[in-house]
């Protein structure tokens, strides 16, 4: 009679069955990642678009209050919410978050008194100090953003979306008719960049929802391009 086989070697796998196994698991991984990533992004895009409502609020109640929207720039010009009126420091002038909340960043830095600029700053525009939002760090660039390479040090105290991206774009009804187009802004809505990659996207009057006004009805508008990007039809827009 043959001796038994050891018990180790009845649980031992085969190198067939081994590398079945492996086989299953990246077939696996394959499908998993990519879905996770996808569900990432989705959420994020939400996380924008929740964002950007919560910035046309505020909008419209500082309109309600002084009876016009924010400058951002110069009258009729492009605005982009990010490098205008901004500074890699607390202390100084952050024209979209000073006018929105009546303070600096840095809370113990003074409100200032001049009133003179173009755009006009902070001061000139919400002198009631009224805030009309609260931001949190979330909605801007941190020194651990910078550390962790998701944005850069020029870019610290800059107004972010939740893909890290400081391209963001806003253009107000300049002319109060109800509608947002071209006539708004000088040549043409102001271009963003895609979060992961230097690819300029532009709004053109072929996103806008046609009809006899041609245009957005809206009062305040924002957009940006999320990670791979290419065409405006990749845009997130606050109006869809």
């Amino acid at each position: 009679m043959p001796p038994p086989i050891p018990r180790s070697v009845l649980r031992a796998f085969t190198l067939i069955e081994l590398l079945t196994v492996v086989a299953i698991i990246g077939i696996l991984a394959a499908i998993i990642v990519p879905t996770a990533g996808g569900a990432r992004k989705s959420a994020n895009k939400a996380k924008v678009r929740a964002q950007f409502s919560a910035w046309t609020s505020a909008f419209e109640a500082f309109r309600q209050e002084y009876g016009s929207y924010p400058q951002l720039s110069t009258a009729g010009a492009q605005k982009l919410v990010n490098p205008i009126g901004t500074s890699t420091q607390a202390t100084q002038v952050h024209l979209f978050h000073d006018i929105l909340t009546g303070r600096r960043r840095d809370p113990s830095t003074a409100w200032p008194t001049t009133t003179n600029g173009t755009p006009p700053p902070p001061q000139a525009q919400n002198t009631r100090r009224v805030q009309f939002i609260n931001f949190t760090d979330a909605d801007f660039v941190t020194q651990a953003d910078v550390t962790a390479g998701r944005n850069t040090a020029a870019q610290l105290n800059w107004i972010r979306d939740p893909f890290y991206n400081t391209s963001i774009a806003c253009v107000t009804d300049a002319n109060l008719n109800g509608v947002i187009n071209g006539s708004d802004t000088t040549g043409g809505f102001p271009p963003v960049t895609a979060a992961d990659s230097t690819t300029v996207v532009r709004v053109t009057t072929a996103t806008l929802p046609t009809g006899t006004t041609g245009g957005v009805h809206a009062g305040v508008i924002f957009y940006s391009a999320p990670p791979g990007a290419t065409t405006e039809a990749d845009l997130i827009l606050s109006w869809k």
